[in-house]
């Protein structure tokens, strides 16, 4: 791996870390927010307005990730070539012709789709507000599929760095709309206008930085082609239809708990899941982060580079999720309370399922990710099988254990399904052996796992009866202590001990 691609990967983990922080500061603040200036079932109309969102999103139809794959796949060989910059700006023109029919369509069907499920499940007193704020929903969600291009091709040249960082800043600034109109009395209308100004504004900003950093691109005036079309178009559908999978999976939760027990059930149990699924997200950052630089190894064929970075991944990202999900499996109630006041705590069973599911969705998205990064999308009927077993898992289980039984339908269905044929499918692409991966990452992952759930819970019951501000800076710096000890000792390989060694013997000399 060169040392440019190396440095990139570093900026990206880097500002993904930050965005994460970033998301979970917004996200905290927002919820809280909701919850105190709006009645609990606009609340929850408004975290189900986000859920749809997911659904909407999927009509980028793989568009995006298969933009930023077949640019890596360009930029394999010399990215300084006319003909390489001329692939890109056409590939780029014809991606953007899509997404403008592609967002007409969705904002017609999901303004009328929308409308219905959302006047079905709305108190009579609410419909004229939330069919106003679904209208300018629907707006922004559809300027979105458009401006994701940008994005799309920053990630795809190798700028995840700053693609991160501008989302970062413009969710920020939405933060501070959301607040505003809150505060001004404008409720849902209000807040959903501050999302489509936000994400309009991130679209802008992404779009002017793309030309900025490569401004060849104005200068060849890309061409929409069919040929393009016909290439991109089916691995497109299905990465699509993969990400329709993950949909049904991820984001049905709270179209079922809207549906089944009521709008003002969504809030408590969408708390425990956005710190689930925001621990997942923080821990697959170094997975994301490489995945260009991953396809661009892959079409240079250097498989040794694809393989030292898959395992790495894997090894980094378990690690993190690992740390994550024990100290919040020990400490979700205090983090709670202290986020949301008391009384908004779903209750253990739900935490505790939702961090086994993110667990084991951490390992094989891992995976997943790499093999799809080599042009290889193999998952397409696990993950919708996995999705149609959700929804009907959950339907069925939330009538007898409530918001537990939607918890329980998305694990189940994950372990039924993409928890083990994910890691299935890469193993053999990558040709690695089960034996070998056993021994050298999973082993270690499973024994720092027990180590640190042990380690949390007896340092739980030692600061038992402290003060919620004393008890959670304290048992998370001696659970940070303690995993960082174990990531060294168990999942380190020695070589790269041997790299910390020789650089904390530099640093010190230095020092001297």
């Amino acid at each position: 791996m060169t040392q440019s691609a190396s440095r990139k990967i570093f900026q990206g983990v880097l500002s993904g870390f930050g965005l994460t922080i970033v998301s979970i500061f917004v996200a905290f603040v927002q919820l809280r927010l909701v919850i105190d200036f709006l009645p609990r079932s606009i609340a929850g109309i408004w975290l189900l307005f986000l859920s749809l969102g997911a659904y909407i999103a999927f009509f980028d139809l793989g568009i995006s990730p298969t933009l930023s794959r077949e640019i890596s796949f360009i930029l394999g060989g010399n990215s300084e070539e006319p003909s390489n910059r001329r692939q890109i700006a056409d590939l780029l023109a014809t991606c953007l012709r899509i997404f403008q029919v592609v967002a007409a369509a969705v904002f017609i069907i999901g303004l009328i789709a929308g409308m219905a499920f959302l006047w079905s499940i709305a108190p009579t007193d609410s419909i004229r507000e939330i069919s106003i704020a679904w209208v300018v929903f629907m707006v922004g969600a559809s300027i979105n599929i458009i401006g994701g291009a940008a994005y799309a091709s920053l990630y795809g040249l190798g700028d995840v760095a700053t693609e991160r960082i501008s989302r970062a800043l413009t969710q920020l600034f939405g933060l501070g709309l959301s607040y505003l109109s809150l505060y001004l009395g404008f409720g849902l209308v209000g807040l959903t206008t501050s999302w489509v100004i936000q994400n309009l504004l991130s679209r802008v900003v992404s779009a002017f930085i793309l030309y900025q950093r490569h401004p060849w691109l104005r200068q060849e005036k890309g061409q929409a082609q069919r040929t393009i079309v016909k290439k991109i178009v089916g691995p497109s559908l299905k990465w699509a239809a993969t990400g329709l999978g993950a949909i049904l999976i991820l984001q049905t939760d709270n179209v079922i708990i809207a549906a089944t027990l009521g709008p003002s059930a969504i809030p408590s149990y969408e708390a425990v899941a956005k710190i689930a699924m925001t621990l997942m997200t923080l821990s697959l950052y170094i997975v994301t982060s490489s995945s260009p630089f991953l396809s661009k190894a892959y079409a240079s064929g250097d498989n040794n580079i694809v393989n030292e970075m898959l395992l790495r991944n894997v090894r980094l990202s378990m690690s993190a999720i690992v740390f994550l999900v024990s100290f919040m499996a020990a400490f979700g109630e205090q983090v709670i309370n202290l986020w949301l006041g008391p009384g908004n705590f779903v209750g253990f069973p739900v935490l505790w399922t939702l961090l086994l599911m993110v667990l084991l969705e951490t390992h094989h998205v891992a995976l997943a990710t790499a093999t799809m990064a080599t042009g290889r999308i193999a998952f397409v009927w696990a993950a919708i099988g996995a999705g149609v077993l959700n929804i009907l898992l959950s339907l069925v289980l939330v009538r007898y254990w409530g918001l537990w039984g939607v918890a329980l339908g998305t694990m189940i269905a994950q372990i039924l399904t993409n928890n083990w044929y994910a890691p299935y499918v890469a193993l053999r692409h990558f040709k690695i052996p089960f034996r070998d991966y056993m021994i050298n990452v999973l082993n270690p992952i499973m024994v720092a796992l027990i180590a640190c759930l042990v380690f949390n819970f007896s340092i739980g019951y030692f600061f038992h009866g402290y003060t919620t501000m004393v008890l959670l800076p304290a048992v998370l710096t001696l659970s940070g202590i303690f995993s960082i000890a174990l990531f060294y000792l168990l999942v380190m390989t020695n070589p790269e001990k041997g790299f910390i060694a020789a650089k904390l013997a530099a640093y010190t000399k230095l020092r001297k």
